[in-house]
């Protein structure tokens, strides 16, 4: 690559959007320490930038300790460079990826959001996407890219009518499959699962089918399954809960445990 590739700034369209920000994925605690104390972060070369990030917003994966598992805070972008991996991290001269290219974002005052962005559902994330008036509303990382927050809405609707459910349990049958239940209710005869569906994302086939086998499984398993459908959600989530207590009281009321 040309010498001149080492100073190329960030690409860029004009000044861009002040309102992008661009979330980063901080997957150990050096990285982290890095961009809040030395005030740099870096991103691998071969990413393709759409708009120049006017902001950089953090999730630091759970390994990061105390400040894993959310976003807490963004930094303000000053400035992009391309540098080789060896240039940003001299002390690593044999890391395999020592010559490899990378951005080097060099970070602004932190600024420390109202509230942290939870990851409840425990979403993947990468490089994406979002405006700063959304990273300064939202409480949950779907929300980031205007995903309906249909489980913290449904959660909510149950906490009101007073229904225990215990959230993101995972169900396994031994190494053969293993599937997370949105919302889990046991009671004295039985136990259900309540799935929130998005419309956009269970509505396409092949998830579909997906979701078919998953319920036969889980009924073999003894699980109730109920479908809690998107627009129920959003427009009418108190309609839900009418058909659920009678679903409950059929199976003589609520108990405290799992499986």
């Amino acid at each position: 690559m040309p010498k001149r590739a080492a100073t190329e700034l960030f690409p860029e369209r004009g000044e861009g959007d002040p309102e992008t920000v661009l979330i980063g994925v901080v997957r150990t605690k050096a990285d982290l320490d890095r961009a809040v104390k030395a005030g740099w972060y870096r991103i691998p070369g071969t990413v393709h930038f759409r708009r120049r990030p006017r902001y950089l917003a953090l999730y630091p994966v759970k390994s990061c300790g105390r400040a894993g598992g959310k976003i807490s805070w963004y930094f303000p972008v000053e400035q992009a460079v391309r540098r080789r991996r060896i240039d940003l991290l001299p002390g690593e001269p044999d890391h395999p990826r020592a010559g490899e290219w990378y951005w080097k974002l060099s970070l602004g005052e932190r600024v420390k959001l109202s509230r942290p962005i939870q990851n409840r559902l425990r979403r993947r994330l990468a490089f994406a996407y979002t405006t700063l008036s959304r990273l300064r509303r939202a409480r949950e990382i779907g929300e980031l890219f205007g995903i309906p927050p249909l489980e913290e809405i449904a959660r909510r609707a149950l906490a009101a009518a007073g229904i225990a459910a215990r959230e993101q349990l995972i169900v396994r049958d031994g190494k053969k499959w293993s599937y997370r239940i949105d919302f889990a209710v046991f009671c004295r005869k039985g136990k259900i699962a309540l799935e929130c569906d998005h419309s956009r994302w269970h509505g396409q086939p092949a998830q579909r089918k997906k979701d078919r086998l998953r319920d036969r499984r889980l009924r073999r398993r003894g699980w109730t399954v109920v479908h809690l459908p998107e627009d129920k959600i959003l427009l009418e989530p108190l309609t839900v809960i009418g058909p659920l207590r009678k679903l409950i009281a059929s199976l003589s009321g609520q108990v405290s445990g799992e499986e």
